[in-house]
């Protein structure tokens, strides 16, 4: 691989519109979700929740950002943000997956990703804390004749007896304490094969006081630094420094997310010394990393 090939990166709406692999990606993705649907059976939203309401009120919908619209032809922008289609379409366009690989990925059970790894053939394995969330992925592999197994197991006690080609994660770290990422991370290279591939994607920039995923600095720490893997592509993290979403804590009309807010401050997410700070304009967004045994 071109070891200059821009992979560590924060999202760009471009990464999908003005890519055919991409267009071909979110295709497949539209595809599934409407295969899915017409079976009645359950994918857990961009949010880690099944059906969301849509209300343009709610934190998830204001999460979403000023301004925000979806990508042309999405089949359920209301649950499937363009932020997840590009999550999606940046790790599979930046890896090799092959039937019967095997995929680790953490926190993602019936997620869309690790169904869309199941559909093309591979062997995926799903970790989660919410028993709902696997139970629901467990049958949903069964009626769609998936490989595709699924466990209530915390990322910081992995127990697995074989190795993996591939460990992914999909928005999870940034819920977990910085400690918490250290210590999963210095196991990761203990469960890939030789020359296997982990690859996550964050909130980069959000402002909340529990992500502290900021600066390439951070990602260093936290990621490559406890995982002994190497860089795969750019080894300097790219920040384009376009902002997509919004942490709802700052939200113009804040009055309406009272309850989101005492909350964010009761957890020390947030300071109190912010309670009547707007941001008129997006603060954060995602970012990708690529790396190898």
């Amino acid at each position: 691989m071109n070891e200059q090939k821009i992979m560590n990166k924060t999202m760009d709406l471009e990464d999908i519109n003005g890519s055919d692999e991409a267009l071909a990606v979110v295709d497949e993705l539209n595809s599934l979700i409407k295969q899915i649907k017409a079976r009645n059976l359950k994918i857990s939203s961009w949010y880690g929740v099944f059906n969301l309401t849509g209300d343009a009120n709610s934190c998830e919908w204001i999460n979403r950002g000023y301004g925000y619209e979806g990508i042309e032809g999405a089949i359920d922008d209301k649950n499937f943000s363009w932020f997840l289609y590009w999550e999606i379409v940046w790790i599979v366009l930046n890896n090799e997956f092959y039937p019967e690989q095997k995929v680790l990925d953490l926190g993602g059970s019936s997620s869309l990703f690790s169904y869309y790894l199941a559909s093309k053939g591979v062997d995926v394995t799903t970790i989660d804390l919410q028993k709902e969330l696997v139970d629901n992925a467990n049958f949903v592999a069964k009626q769609m004749g998936w490989n595709l197994k699924n466990y209530v197991m915390n990322m910081r006690e992995l127990n697995f007896d074989s190795k993996f080609d591939h460990i992914t994660s999909i928005c999870v770290y940034e819920h977990l304490p910085m400690y918490d990422r250290v210590t999963i991370n210095k196991n990761i290279e203990d469960l890939l094969v030789e020359r296997g591939k982990f690859s996550i994607t964050f909130d980069y920039r959000n402002p909340s006081r529990f992500a502290q995923i900021n600066s390439p600095k951070d990602i260093y720490e936290q990621f490559v630094k406890p995982s002994g893997l190497k860089i795969r592509g750019n080894k300097d993290f790219l920040d384009n420094g376009k902002n997509y979403l919004l942490n709802p804590f700052y939200y113009k009309y804040k009055r309406r997310l009272w309850k989101y807010i005492i909350s964010s401050i009761r957890r020390r997410h947030l300071s109190p010394l912010e309670l009547f700070r707007i941001k008129e304009s997006n603060d954060y967004t995602f970012g990708a990393l690529f790396l190898e045994k």
